[in-house]
């Protein structure tokens, strides 16, 4: 949501290092998630699976890539061009594309129409898409994952300044297999949800790149953000109740989480609030790794940042603040 923090953002904190056309059939997703969350070797040769404690990832490794240590190998972040589109003026989810390199889906905050757009490092407008069947309420994170037919983008609509909604909702999208500017439509998917404990506000929404998981960190203005996540298999149109997971202690000077991201080989979670970005090696299950102590990474200065982004290589990172001609932020990790 929007809130009024940029005085305090600038005095906050120091940059610190170290501290997937049409909609996807139901029945063919369904089958698709069901075999990723027992277990099953996917697409890509990776084995993964879930435990009563969330996913779990493919040993230190991840799916079959060496680990490193964000906290130590990378480097500061890097100012690579400004956001060319003039409707692009509130950014608050970034997701990295698998079908065209170093192109990411960006929306705005609430108060847009159900769209998003796409960019690349240098900023540049790759088009206009919106999403057909959605609805914008609060639109505040995104994530890339599988998907039946492949690669889909997801959009979160889970935010709630005032914690008086009775239902929220994630949209899926297949990834647009050709990009050009102007405005499009792209057909979209519903899933609808609820959280087993009454309402809250979120921004975090993160997809787990393997199993295709979809996992929600809340936003609170004080103590420990609560983990939740959707049953599986996801099964578009259908409402369910999300089971909770566990929780994150509050990080830094302003503890509200405002987005996150997974590492594509499962290896990592970002998640960021308003004054840094934390890095919590994921070796076992998202629970476990998000309930152990993070380390800061290096994060741009940037005015009510939400967004970030694992690149599709998983070698560094893109971040976003919000205002017209925002700054794309990238941080390499080598």
């Amino acid at each position: 949501m929007r809130l009024v923090l940029r005085v305090a953002l600038f005095g906050a904190f120091a940059l610190t290092a170290c501290e997937a056309r049409s909609p996807v059939d139901g029945a063919a997703a369904a089958g698709s998630d069901a075999s990723a969350a027992t277990g099953a070797t996917t697409s890509s040769g990776a084995s993964s699976g879930a435990s009563s404690g969330g996913v779990t990832a493919g040993g230190s490794g991840g799916a079959g890539g060496s680990a490193f240590d964000a906290c130590k190998q990378c480097g500061p972040p890097s100012k690579k061009g400004v956001v060319e589109s003039s409707e692009l003026q509130e950014a608050s989810g970034l997701a990295a594309s698998f079908v065209h390199p170093g192109v990411y889906y960006v929306h705005n905050d609430s108060g847009d129409t159900p769209r998003f757009f796409a960019i690349d490092e240098a900023g540049h407008d790759l088009g206009t898409y919106e999403v057909g069947g959605a609805f914008a309420v609060d639109w505040e994170d995104a994530a890339a994952g599988p998907c039946s037919v492949g690669r889909c983008v997801f959009f979160g609509d889970i935010g709630d300044n005032i914690e008086q909604r009775s239902s929220y909702t994630v949209y899926r999208v297949v990834e647009p297999q050709a990009l050009e500017a102007g405005k499009h439509e792209v057909p979209g998917e519903a899933l609808p949800f609820t959280y087993p404990d009454g309402s809250h506000n979120a921004e975090t929404l993160l997809v787990h790149p393997m199993t295709g998981e979809v996992v929600i960190v809340t936003k609170v203005s004080s103590g420990p953000s609560a983990v939740y996540r959707f049953p599986m298999p996801l099964t578009p149109g259908v409402p369910v109740v999300l089971e909770k997971l566990g929780s994150v202690e509050p990080q830094g000077l302003i503890p509200r989480f405002t987005g996150g991201s997974i590492h594509p080989k499962g290896t990592g979670i970002l998640l960021r609030t308003y004054t840094g970005l934390y890095h919590y090696a994921l070796n076992g299950s998202l629970a476990a790794a998000l309930a152990a102590k993070p380390c800061n990474v290096p994060v741009a200065l940037e005015p009510q940042g939400e967004a970030v982004e694992w690149n599709a290589a998983g070698d560094g990172y893109v971040t976003l603040g919000e205002g017209a001609q925002a700054s794309v932020n990238v941080v390499r990790c080598p």
